[in-house]
């Protein structure tokens, strides 16, 4: 064992602790950002949404709303699927 003490300061402690917590942050996110690429849960997702790959073709094109009803529907569809 060695006989030197490593002084180990506050605000070195701290920043090892952060590089820590970012770097099992990222590699924890990594699994269900790989698992949600899949091709089977894509195709999933649009069957539960009601959509075929030939129904949206993108981009899709620009159209011009009012703002007072894109208002109304937003509050609408907010009240009628909660939130």
């Amino acid at each position: 064992m060695n006989s030197e003490k490593k002084n180990l300061t506050r605000k070195d402690f701290l920043k090892g602790m952060g590089t820590t917590l970012a770097g099992a942050t990222l590699l924890g996110g990594m699994g269900s950002v790989l698992a949600g690429c899949s091709e089977a849960e894509v195709a999933e997702a649009k069957e539960s949404m009601g959509l075929d790959a030939k129904q949206v073709e993108y981009p899709v094109a620009y159209t011009r709303m009012d703002p007072d009803k894109a208002a109304e529907r937003a509050y609408k569809f907010y009240k009628e699927k909660g939130g």
